[in-house]
């Protein structure tokens, strides 16, 4: 029988669990693992969302480096697609500016993920919580290939089930509860919301080394 926090996972971040292909959104490569190969930097990424193809202009975020693909693959692919895992080597730029959890992402401004320290986000917290989340919790937010340090900035609300409030501005959030939390990173990352991209904005908060609460971002601030 599944246990509380296990039955809103599956009723509530039932996406968490599947990653349908996403081509036809905007470009969200992950960067896992970074090395020299030639002259190029190559990183081994997962392509999240979109579409990439040799010739691609890409921009490397949070830093803002722009580089060129200049060979996807080592059997001459010419595309990765959204849940393709793939080796990118990418042309004009220094092996120190590319570090894994970097976003490769088209170079248009509106077409790149938000980089932003603050967000709204839904959370459920383990049922093994033994210290109750307040707010100034100092946790580690880990997200794909990241982990950041973060606090819970603010505790906006207790929800059912269903998402309905149960409970506006309380002052805790006990092990099995799910909540409304903002949610303040030490440093600027790439968040997004969960319904614009499911990689970049799912996550898993820490403390003391062990898993206290999953989340999905609402809305970033």
């Amino acid at each position: 029988m599944f246990c509380s926090w296990q039955r809103f996972i599956m009723t509530h971040f039932v996406a968490f669990l599947t990653n349908p292909r996403s081509a036809d959104k905007p470009l969200r490569i992950i960067i896992t693992d970074v090395y020299m190969e030639g002259k190029y930097v190559t990183c081994r990424c997962r392509v999240v969302q979109g579409v990439v193809q040799t010739g691609d202009k890409l921009v490397v975020l949070p830093i803002g480096d722009e580089t060129a693909v200049s060979r996807i693959g080592s059997a001459g692919d010419e595309f990765g697609i959204a849940g393709d895992t793939v080796d990118i080597a990418l042309a004009g730029i220094d092996l120190a500016r590319v570090t894994p959890g970097c976003i490769l992402s088209h170079p248009h401004v509106a077409l790149r993920p938000p980089i932003r320290k603050k967000m709204q986000a839904k959370i459920l917290v383990m049922e093994h919580l033994q210290v109750p989340i307040i707010r100034g919790a100092q946790v580690l937010l880990h997200m794909h290939s990241i982990d950041v340090p973060a606090v819970i900035s603010k505790l906006i609300a207790i929800t059912k089930r269903d998402g309905s409030i149960q409970k506006e501005r309380p002052r805790v959030v006990t092990g099995g509860a799910s909540a409304v939390v903002e949610i303040t990173l030490q440093e600027k990352v790439c968040l997004e919301s969960f319904a614009d991209c499911r990689a970049l904005g799912r996550f898993v908060l820490r403390r003391g080394g062990d898993s206290i609460a999953v989340g999905i971002i609402e809305h970033v601030l």
